[in-house]
């Protein structure tokens, strides 16, 4: 193993220094920090130690005191080493640590290494591997430096106990005989008892799973099952197949008792430009459709989904990729509810977007399905949208242009097909008088094109609709008046803001050629109460003149709290029924609308928005929402009420929402979610409580969760999931009723 080998002087700063000659007696000793190095086939062997004995006869080179021997990234450190040059062995003994190339440290009483200290038997060993986790045994052995065989092993993640080190860890694998392959980077086990607190809670002959250097690795995940009232008894284990280091992908049937195999699955990709992710599932399943009265099963249909996405940067400006989400119909998702929550409708997307300094465009194209129930129209597939909003720079005068531009080819079976194009050309500029007074004065030239086949003899306002070209040329004018006023004493100033806007526009323009598809739902409240236009979209613009106006106040602290509220109104001078028929937006005066925010502290978040109206008083919306808590304990309450005929298509709500979190110590916490619906009698709409363990080693989670809304396809939920998660080894989840 040594070779030949030569001996150098040298000491450290501030430390004697030993001069060794080599002579023809039997055995000598030097002292005071010897440092040897040694050339070998594999390279250089550096040897440090306290004092040196070199036995020639025998052939024994003996350290003791701080002995260190490097070769390569492979270091060795004990108190006493000795090695024999004619059985090429090195032993070493007391406070022995080997370090290996991947990061890994082994601890022992005794060590005997051979070929070049990667074959060797170890006494009472113990492994430091990555993420903390351990195995410690009577003995092992080691085979071409990778491989280590530990007889009577216990492997754990978990940290001892500081006041008592005899004690159990939370859990921890013993086995009649584990072996750890650092090549492949796994560990396998055989005759192995997993114990929980010192008990054993399950045993197996043979079990493997990657060491805690490994992020991927192909294999079975660890299974989940139980059963629910949609699908009954169920069962999958997952299979997760590493392709490579770029690309994976996950197999994962479902098994119920109910309704067959569910097959679903996941693929993955990584590019140096971009990603790509599809998921998806299928089953051949019983549909039921109708209502809970009277139901009609379809038998043996095909029901499925699948997610997709990509992302791909072109260059340093533009980018490119798609979203897919479809379902073969509404229920599936809630049905066979393994794929994650359900949205009500589901968005189908391709984009092409680039990035130049303040201007933006996008090329894109949608694919709506809505998966409410009940019978609902036909969802309508833009494409393409495209989109340019550029921002100039400022002027001498301290204003700056903007220029907005929209091209949208639209198509709704069950009413309309049209192609839209809008430019608008806008300039803003802000004044300061010395008295404190801030004008913004914001112009705008609009001008839209419209080319519409309608598929509906009347629109939403009951008049004929008209086929062919039409358009409308739009001059606006806002003018924003704001008079702040700011006293500062010495716990933080109070802000008190008076705002008044005046909005001018051409009455009308909202002509029965254009169909109204992106202005459907309007809800006025503080967010949009100062803006040109409070319809959402482009299909519907107000017109005529109009005065806004309202009053800001707010408190700041020099702790970091704040209070704030708004209040605010508008009223219009000039009438469109049409408008109103259509969107809901008034003539004359609006309702009062407002935000109230308290935040006086990090323990309390509370906000309140109203909207009240202005002929009878009565609240049109409320929505109170409050955060009351540290991470200790925390209380959260939201409350929203929606008056019916408030906003269209949407039928009057009453909610309440209530959650709490506690943390007791480190490791326990519970929540608690509530909600109510507040129409008539008090009816739970879904309650549900987590109670979660965790520390450096493990996870346990106890979900209990109970929903009260039913369809025809879905039934009421009651689900009871506890989910065990072992760090650095897996996770088992249970999922009951």
């Amino acid at each position: 193993m040594w070779g030949k080998f030569r001996f150098s002087v040298s000491a450290f700063v501030g430390r004697a220094t030993a001069i060794l000659i080599m002579c023809g007696a039997i055995a000598y000793t030097v002292g005071a920090d010897i440092a040897w190095a040694q050339e070998t086939a594999n390279g250089p062997v550096l040897f440090t130690a306290d004092e040196l004995t070199h036995d020639r006869e025998l052939g024994l080179v003996t350290a003791r005191g701080n002995v260190e021997i490097l070769q390569g990234e492979r270091v060795l450190l004990a108190d006493l080493v000795s090695f024999n040059q004619k059985t090429q062995t090195v032993i070493a003994n007391g406070n022995i640590k080997l370090l290996e190339p991947t990061g890994e440290v082994i601890f022992a009483d005794y060590v005997e290494l051979t070929n070049e200290m990667k074959d060797g038997v170890i006494q009472h060993i113990s492994l430091l591997l990555s993420e903390n986790a351990r195995l410690v045994a009577n003995g092992a052995r080691r085979t071409n430096g990778n491989t280590t065989e530990l007889a009577k092993a216990v492997y754990s993640p978990c940290s001892v106990c500081e006041d008592d080190p005899e004690k159990s860890p939370l859990w921890q694998i013993k086995a009649q005989r584990v072996i750890h392959d650092q090549k492949a980077r796994k560990i396998e086990y055989r005759n192995a008892t997993l114990e929980m607190w010192g008990i054993p809670v399950a045993y197996t002959p043979y079990f493997e799973h990657p060491d805690p250097t490994v992020k991927r690795e192909t294999g079975f995940l660890f299974p989940e099952f139980g059963s629910n009232s949609n699908v009954g008894q169920f069962f999958r284990a997952p299979f997760f197949w590493s392709i490579a280091d770029d690309k994976d992908a996950t197999i994962d049937p479902v098994f119920t008792s109910d309704e067959g195999i569910v097959y679903s699955g996941e693929y993955r990709q990584r590019f140096n430009n971009g990603e790509f992710n599809i998921s998806g599932s299928g089953a051949i399943a019983d549909r039921e459709i109708g209502d809970p009265v009277v139901i009609e099963t379809r038998k043996d249909q095909f029901r499925g989904h699948v997610f997709s996405d990509a992302r791909f940067d072109i260059d340093d400006q533009w980018r490119t990729g798609f979203d897919i989400e479809r379902s073969t119909d509404q229920t599936y998702l809630r049905r066979f509810n393994f794929f994650g929550p359900s949205d009500s409708t589901l968005e189908s997307n391709v984009f092409l977007e680039g990035f130049n300094h303040r201007n933006y465009m996008a090329a894109n194209g949608y694919l709506f399905q809505d998966t409410r129930l009940g019978q609902r129209p036909d969802s309508p597939v833009v494409f393409p949208l495209l989109e340019y909003n550029g921002l100039g720079d400022i002027d001498s005068y301290g204003g700056r242009w903007s220029l907005d531009s929209n091209f949208r080819y639209l198509y709704q079976e069950d009413k309309s097909e049209n192609q839209r194009l809008s430019v608008d050309v806008g300039y803003e500029i802000p004044f300061t008088s010395p008295l404190g007074f801030v004008t913004t004065i914001e112009t705008n030239l609009r001008m839209d094109g419209y080319n519409t086949n309608h598929f509906v003899a009347r629109d939403e306002a009951g008049r004929r609709t008209e086929d062919g070209f039409t358009g409308r040329i739009r001059p606006e004018l806002k003018v924003d008046w704001r008079y702040p006023f700011v006293r500062p004493d010495s716990s933080g100033q109070t802000v008190i803001e008076p705002i008044v806007a005046l909005l001018v526009s051409p009455d009308g323009g909202n002509s029965p050629g254009i169909s109204n598809d992106d202005s459907v739902v309007v809800e006025i409240d503080e967010t949009n109460l100062l803006d040109q236009n409070r319809t959402p979209g482009l299909d519907r613009v107000e017109g005529g003149t109009r005065l806004a106006y309202g009053m800001r106040v707010a408190r700041y602290f020099e702790s970091g709290g704040s209070m704030s509220a708004f209040v605010g109104q508008s009223h219009k001078f000039t009438t469109d029924n049409v408008l109103e028929a259509e969107t809901g937006l008034e003539n004359g005066t609006s309702d009062i609308v407002g935000r109230i925010d308290v935040r006086p502290s990090r323990y309390l978040d509370v906000f309140y928005r109203f909207r009240i109206d202005e002929d009878d008083g009565e609240v049109n919306r409320s929505e109170v929402g409050s955060s009351i808590g540290s991470s200790a304990l925390n209380f959260g309450v939201n409350y929203t009420f929606l008056r019916e005929g408030t906003v269209d298509d949407v039928a009057q709500l009453d909610e309440l929402l209530l959650n709490m979190r506690a943390q007791w110590d480190d490791n326990w916490s519970v929540s608690l979610f509530t909600r109510q619906d507040l129409i008539g009698d008090i009816d739970p709409l879904e309650h549900s409580a987590v109670l979660t363990y965790e520390d450096e080693c493990f996870r346990f989670d106890a979900r209990l969760r109970r929903t009260f809304t039913s369809s025809a396809d879905v039934d009421q939920i009651d689900e009871f999931v506890v989910r065990l998660t072992f760090k650095t080894v897996g996770g088992v989840e249970t999922e009951l009723f």
